[in-house]
């Protein structure tokens, strides 16, 4: 995508403001000038037209500009013409609506006439502009995320090549999609090194039970035991028989009813087991909800909370929202179900009882009866300390299939790690290309080497700061402790990215850096600028945009810059502020 042209305009009286032609391919300098000694260049629109070229590509518009009431009462709007392949369209933004989108697609004339446009959500005109740019979708990889890199900002984007504040593994996928270098190991390892983790957790948990599992089997061994005598007893007093007639029916209603009875016990025990399981999950999320307070504790004792202690706090939160939601789900359907079964054997057990009730009437004395019930007793007794020796086991046994299936993911762990790094190594000619680009700008600049390196972190660890899979990014120039040479390293860093993307046809063709150019040597200003734009317009692709002052460079270099049309904008205090970016202060 090629930007083509901005506009400043006001729908209300039709009137274009301003309009600032671009160099479709080479360089495009911003300058800003000061024509007597005591005028100044900042404040004159530089970095404002950088800033309207960001919201013009999606990033939102900030309170500084939706609250300024010159901008807000003058209704003003800017547009931006862009190109791709045989079509044209516009892109504007209104500060008084600053939460909407303005398209004209498929237009060569700039409309000034809103109704004519489609005016669309944030999220949606964001949404094209990402479709413009990057023609080819890539998991993880978004314009708004790449804006920081392609758009640098003067006050925090040359203190390195990595932005501040920043996740480190955000960044690096960045990075590697714009060095067009394998981007995606190290986020796919890292959601498998989550996946342990909350295994882990769970073990943790199993194990803070205090089960003893060899005590347990042992007792359930006597148990078990134990209930093989009872039911020799009930044989027993089975065969001692103290009547001749309907002892067999009897025997045989009471030993349904007996069973149906030890299923009913053992459902109830395992029912009432989920259901204390489900109320220590909402009890121990309780507990971690009485930490939410913990982060204003840190600020009034120490004035900001510890990103460590935010981030534990929000893993172990998640970790048992997780469990209450799955393993809560998973208990409520179980007890469902047993309910269900536990209806159909309590109909049985009645209808057992009354037939049990008609045929003991024919007995003429109850102590057979009363024998058998309170071996029955002692059995049933038994069956539910068995019923809960065996929930308890198989909670534990849980412990060596989570064990288990963390041994598969470490193995998938490692075939992973295994193949992307033979994969990083067939780019090494990807490597030497962007290295020789990168040496051949310092050789320009300085004459003098640089240092490029990609490297391929392939130490397996499954800490929760491992970078296992990450393509770490090393960049150096001599004597870059100075802000001029780092500042420098900072736009050969990108250059270098940006022209072989160029070279080789890729998306995104246009770079732009506000602020980078005030440090470094003037002579060295010069030289480098000169040979990007030979470079792009050799190659008929490319636009890189910098914001410079006019004092910053040497005579002769910019007398060249504008006999070759490369400043296309300039921007000074003058003719009542009508040389400012607006046209107008603000």
């Amino acid at each position: 995508m090629i930007l083509d042209r901005l506009y400043i305009f006001t729908p209300n009286d039709g009137q274009i403001l301003k309009e600032y032609p671009f160099n479709k391919k080479g360089v495009n300098i911003i300058l800003g000038e000061k024509r007597e000694a005591n005028n100044e260049t900042n404040g004159v629109g530089k970095s404002t037209m950088v800033d309207c070229l960001s919201f013009l590509l999606g990033k939102t518009i900030p309170d500084y500009y939706q609250n300024n009431g010159d901008l807000l009462e003058k209704n003003i709007y800017i547009a931006l013409k862009v190109s791709l392949k045989d079509t044209t369209h516009f892109l504007a933004r209104s500060f008084n609506d600053p939460q909407k989108g303005f398209v004209l697609e498929n237009s060569e004339m700039l409309s000034m006439d809103v109704s004519e446009w489609k005016k669309v959500s944030l999220k949606s005109y964001k949404n094209y502009v990402e479709n413009l740019i990057l023609t080819e979708k890539r998991e993880n990889i978004t314009f708004a995320g790449l804006r920081e890199y392609i758009i640098r900002d003067e006050k925090t984007g040359f203190n390195d090549i990595l932005l501040p504040n920043r996740n480190g593994l955000k960044q690096y996928i960045l990075l590697n999609y714009l060095f067009t270098l394998p981007y995606q190991t190290e986020s796919e390892i890292k959601k498998l090194r989550d996946i342990i983790e909350k295994m882990n957790n769970e073990i943790k948990i199993i194990e803070s039970m205090s089960v003893n599992i060899t005590d347990l089997k042992v007792r359930e061994e006597e148990v078990i035991s134990q209930i093989d005598e009872l039911d020799k007893a009930i044989e027993e007093a089975k065969t001692v028989t103290h009547f001749q007639n309907s002892t067999e029916n009897y025997t045989l209603v009471k030993k349904e009813l007996n069973d149906i009875q030890n299923k009913i016990f053992e459902y109830e025990h395992i029912k009432n087991q989920y259901q204390k399981n489900i109320e220590n999950l909402k009890g121990k999320v309780d507990e971690i909800k009485q930490l939410e307070d913990v982060e204003q504790f840190y600020n009034d004792l120490v004035g900001f909370f510890p990103n460590d202690v935010r981030e534990n706090y929000k893993k172990v939160k998640e970790f048992y929202d997780f469990m209450v939601d799955s393993r809560g789900n998973y208990f409520n359907d179980k007890i469902i179900s047993l309910d269900s079964k536990l209806k159909k054997f309590y109909s049985e057990k009645e209808v057992l009882e009354r037939e049990l009730e008609e045929t003991s009437k024919i007995f003429k004395s109850e102590k057979y009866i009363e024998d058998i019930s309170l071996i029955m007793d002692k059995k049933r007794n038994k069956e539910v300390e068995l019923a809960e020796i065996k929930v308890r086991i198989n909670d534990y046994n849980k412990k060596n299939e989570i064990v288990e299936n963390i041994n598969e993911i470490q193995h998938k762990v490692l075939r992973i790690n295994s193949l992307q790094y033979d994969e990083f190594l067939s780019f090494n000619d990807t490597k030497k290309k962007l290295q020789t680009l990168f040496n051949v700008l310092v050789d320009v600049t300085y004459k003098q080497h640089g240092f490029l390196d990609f490297e391929y972190d392939n130490r397996i660890s499954y800490r929760s700061n491992s970078t296992t899979g990450r393509v770490r990014i090393s960049c150096s120039i001599p004597d870059e402790r100075s802000h001029g040479r780092l500042h420098m390293k900072i736009n050969m860093f990108d250059l270098t990215w940006f022209l072989h993307r160029v070279l080789n046809n890729s998306d995104i063709n246009f770079l732009i850096h506000d602020g980078s150019y005030s440090n470094p040597d003037p002579y060295v200003k010069g030289v480098l600028l000169k040979y990007l734009d030979n470079k792009l317009k050799e190659n008929s692709i490319g636009q890189y945009f910098v914001t410079l002052n006019k004092t910053e460079l040497l005579e002769a270099d910019l007398e060249f810059f504008e006999d070759e049309g490369m400043v296309v904008a300039k921007l000074d205090r003058l003719n009542d502020d009508k040389n400012r970016l607006f046209g107008f202060r603000f």
